[in-house]
């Protein structure tokens, strides 16, 4: 018998709601035992969302931005310590937001218009929202050219022509972002975003049990932190 993990599917408003309490909960954290805690909250979330990839890339990033710390720790790489420390901090946001972002775009409008959001912020954040896993898709496509072109075979190359790099992944990467631009407005205008009637949605869209649920348990889990630990 082959047995399926049926994925959550959480209302984009739920996310949001938990992103605010995990932005709290990041900013009142002292420890290094409730950053801890607030990471594997946040890749808990994904799991349960389906988003496993996504929690142990993330999970994967903590740990080695956590290493770079107490690495650099006491020497004279202030700055990097200060840097990586600042990144692992923002680890567990990033991951609440990947599961917004991982939301269908027609979802997320419908939901925000029933927030009664003005119309030019929802348009700017579907836009953004899709903006971003395209672009990582443009940089990958980049670094793939310049590799079949014999330009930095290797990762260490980077490293001994520094301008050289900027300059041959930067420009492309501008000119790519102002077509990607054009031909993201091109499909939202082509999709209705500009139409003022109340917008449907074919997916389900509201509170229902399970986002009171996680609501909840999230809460419940955050209090534990702060208090327990």
């Amino acid at each position: 018998m082959n047995f399926r993990i049926k994925k959550v599917r959480l209302d984009p408003r739920t996310h949001l709601l938990i992103l605010l309490l995990m932005s709290i909960l990041a900013l009142i954290a002292a420890s290094h035992a409730q950053s801890i805690a607030i990471m594997l909250l946040g890749m808990l979330y994904l799991v349960v969302l389906g988003l496993f990839k996504k929690a142990f890339q993330y999970g994967l990033l903590f740990v080695c931005f956590k290493a770079a710390v107490m690495a650099l720790g006491g020497t004279a790489f202030g700055t990097f310590v200060i840097i990586f420390y600042t990144f692992s901090t923002m680890i567990p946001l990033m991951m609440i937001a990947s599961a917004l972002m991982a939301s269908s775009p027609s979802v997320m409008m419908c939901a925000f218009e029933r927030m009664r959001l003005p119309k030019n912020l929802i348009i700017t954040i579907c836009i953004l929202i899709r903006f971003f896993p395209v672009i990582m898709q443009e940089m990958v496509s980049i670094r793939n050219g310049m590799r079949a072109r014999g330009i930095f075979q290797h990762w260490y190359s980077v490293l001994r022509q520094p301008a050289l790099a900027y300059e041959c992944f930067l420009m492309p990467l501008v000119v790519r972002c102002l077509k990607l631009s054009s031909e993201l407005a091109a499909s939202a205008v082509l999709r209705g975003i500009e139409c003022t009637v109340t917008r449907s949605s074919a997916h389900p869209v509201g509170f229902r049990t399970v986002d009171g649920l996680a609501i909840l348990m999230f809460f419940i889990l955050a209090t534990g932190i702060y208090v327990v630990m």
